[in-house]
């Protein structure tokens, strides 16, 4: 599946943000899964970073949390610039073209 943001009616640098963040989904597997669920479980940071990660970790494992480091260091984004720029933005999952390798 290809997870891709709706990118109406947000600022121009907002939808240059997400597409840099669909960009490097493409390159990263199993990072798309791991924004997915980002969004989910509406991760917060009023009680600062440390109990956000350890939050996420109790949703997250390590098969996706790897993933979701990379992102993140592809990306130059920050955990919390990440949430903030993905929440409340509806995506849309796109089957892969016919002929493509589903095995990657």
């Amino acid at each position: 599946m290809n997870f891709q943001f709706v990118l109406d009616d947000l600022s121009a640098q907002h939808q240059a943000d997400l597409l840099t963040i669909e960009k490097a989904m493409g390159e990263i597997p199993r990072s798309a899964y791991a924004v997915f669920e980002l969004k989910a479980c509406g991760l917060r940071f009023h009680r600062g970073l440390e109990d956000a990660l350890e939050f996420l970790k109790t949703r997250l494992s390590a098969f996706h949390l790897v993933p979701l480091e990379m992102l993140l260091e592809s990306t130059g984004f920050d955990l919390e610039t990440l949430v903030k720029l993905v929440k409340r933005v509806p995506v849309i999952l796109k089957a892969r073209p016919s002929g493509a390798n589903h095995t990657q």
